[in-house]
């Protein structure tokens, strides 16, 4: 997103009605000077009249905002000061003087000044757009939108509020709203290219990428140097399955802006989708600078990891990510342990017991501020991000192997697990996980194939709250689907993994059930998005596992010739001694 930030207004021309006509000329001709540009006569003038009037909050405000205009903040803010003291109604003092105060980083005292000027002069749209320009940068957005709307109900063409006001309410979720409000500021100011390109930013997140291609490419041909604007447009092109035009315009971004982080990291998903792994994991390194990643680096103090030999050397590796980046990645520990003399893992606890009963020899400590004490007693040669372990285990598409079943389920738990649903049926166990936001979810009423497996029983292995829609379903399709209250998934994954272990079959979207399933080795069929997902490096089949089975989206027919081939397969396999996911 492109922020619209409000510019100090200039006041009009304000006298003093005892002041000589002469002094009042000397005051006309710095403000023509001003109002014209030449800041350096203005400033010569507005200062040879406080030599005669030195307390005129006019002149002092002007003075102020010539401040602004040049980069004077200090000078500025001090001005500022004096015109509100020597006129404590001066509204467009307050508002300038909130300006300086926030350039200084002085956000609450900048609130304060704002504020006062709404006080002064309520319907003073600019005091309220600032107001939430300032609220917006204390992370108080439902407050920052407020201001906005007041901004715009004031002034309705305020294509700086409308702008911001759209920013702000993406960032509530409220997209909608703010693709109305992006729209509106465009149509009032077709000619500007940053704000056409916060509507197509914002239409990519309801996945219209085509009408946000071509408005971006609009923008594109007035603002070609833009990094922002070749930044989304090359997200278009990427939602669009468009690889080589969202490279392009990736590449072009970082061009013009060699540091900008988000397009660096969206760069290393484009190779990486392309099978140019070298590149891709170079460029998927720029994570830790990129917006959306949130997330900051362990400050250990070891050297990173470069993929230089381990022998007789100690590593430190922190997982990160989401649990199922955590999953996915950890299938390289094991290889990792067998190089170095000693490897130390760091998770968050609710993997922990997953881990050390998986990856024997490897400690495994719990994440903690400060460390865990086996951390911060011992010394390391190299410490290294999980996610970093595939740029040195795996640079080349031809390096990677099947990583085979390297999750351990605790096998008491899953024995319980396996007998309870074996009672429920005589056919194939079979768990399925279907919810997550477009377009991933695949809504259970299409599940209609699956259903229709002769035998099977069906467990819920979804996280979240369904009951509605599993009842809505069992009743259409005549099924029953088993939900285990004895499992949290979300903050029990060891006892998530046990039940999952005890399945003949998972049928998943891409989401952390897809990875628990993976790495244990059960057959796995795998729903994946329209646009293929990096972590598939542009394959057909998981190159990480051979128990996965890949599945994506038709545009003719969409998820339903997937889901058939999946029933189609689970449903020859019941003859067969065992499921396997690369039919």
């Amino acid at each position: 997103m492109i922020n619209k930030k409000t510019q100090a207004p200039l006041p009009p021309f304000s006298t003093q009605e005892d002041a000589d006509p002469q002094d009042t000329n000397l005051l006309e001709q710095a403000q023509q000077h001003h109002q014209n540009g030449e800041l350096q006569i203005a400033e010569s003038l507005y200062r040879s009249f406080l030599e005669t009037v030195p307390s005129h909050p006019g002149t002092l405000h002007n003075l102020g905002v010539i401040g602004l205009q040049t980069g004077h903040v200090g000078a500025a803010l001090k001005l500022f000061q004096c015109a509100v003291t020597a006129d404590p109604e001066f509204a467009d003092a307050y508002c300038n003087l909130g300006i300086a105060l926030k350039a200084q980083g002085q956000l609450a005292e900048a609130e304060a000044a704002y504020r006062r000027a709404i006080e002064i002069h309520p319907d003073m749209a600019e005091a309220h757009s600032n107001l939430g320009v300032t609220l917006k940068d204390q992370s108080r957005l439902d407050a920052a939108a407020v201001a906005f709307e007041k901004a715009v109900a004031i002034n309705p063409e305020y294509t700086d509020a409308l702008s911001n006001l759209g920013i702000a309410l993406k960032e509530l979720g409220r997209i909608e709203e703010a693709i109305g409000m992006f729209r509106r500021a465009a149509a009032l100011h077709p000619d500007q290219p940053e704000l056409i390109a916060n509507l197509g930013a914002a239409l990519l997140e309801v996945d219209d990428a085509n009408e946000a291609e071509r408005i971006l490419m609009r923008a594109l041909t007035v603002c070609p140097d833009s990094a922002e604007i070749n930044y989304n447009c090359a997200k278009a092109m990427f939602s669009k399955g468009d690889f080589p035009g969202a490279e392009h315009h990736f590449q072009r971004a970082i061009a013009i802006d060699p540091k900008f982080s988000d397009a660096h990291h969206n760069l290393g998903h484009v190779l990486l989708i392309q099978g140019r792994l070298t590149e891709g994991w170079r460029e998927y390194g720029w994570r830790w600078l990129a917006k959306r990643f949130n997330r900051a680096p362990r400050a250990f103090p070891y050297p990173l990891w470069d993929g230089s030999q381990l022998n007789g050397k100690t590593i430190l590796v922190w997982s990160e990510q989401g649990v199922g980046d955590k999953l996915l990645f950890s299938g390289l520990i094991p290889e990792l342990a067998q190089h170095a003399e000693r490897c130390v893992i760091e998770t968050e606890p609710r993997l922990a017991t997953l881990f050390r009963r998986s990856f024997p020899g490897v400690d495994v400590v719990v994440r903690k501020d400060p460390p865990d004490g086996l951390i911060s007693s011992s010394h390391f040669d190299f410490a290294c991000p999980m996610g970093d372990l595939p740029r040195w285990l795996r640079p080349q598409l031809e390096n990677f192997k099947p990583l085979g079943p390297y999750l351990q389920a605790d096998p008491e738990l899953s024995a319980v697990c396996r007998s309870g649903y074996k009672s429920l049926g005589d056919g194939p166990i079979i768990g399925i996980s279907w919810a997550s936001r477009p377009p991933k979810g695949i809504p259970l009423q299409d599940w209609g194939d699956i259903f229709a497996i002769p035998g099977a029983v069906f467990v819920n292995l979804q996280y979240g709250e369904h009951a509605e829609e599993i009842a809505i379903a069992e009743a259409d399709f005549g099924v029953t689907i088993h939900t285990d209250c004895a499992i949290d998934s979300l903050s029990d994954i060891d006892g998530f993994a046990a039940q999952v272990a005890a399945m003949d079959a998972v049928v998943t979207i891409q989401n952390a059930t897809l990875y628990v399933a993976s790495g244990l080795g059960i057959p796995t069929f795998a729903f994946v998005s329209p646009v293929p997902d990096w972590r598939w490096f542009g394959q057909d089949h998981s190159p990480w596992h051979e128990t996965v089975h890949l599945n994506r989206y038709c545009e003719s027919g969409g998820w339903n010739p997937a889901l058939k081939k999946v029933a189609q397969i689970l449903n020859n396999s019941r003859t067969k001694p065992g499921i396997e996911a690369t039919e």
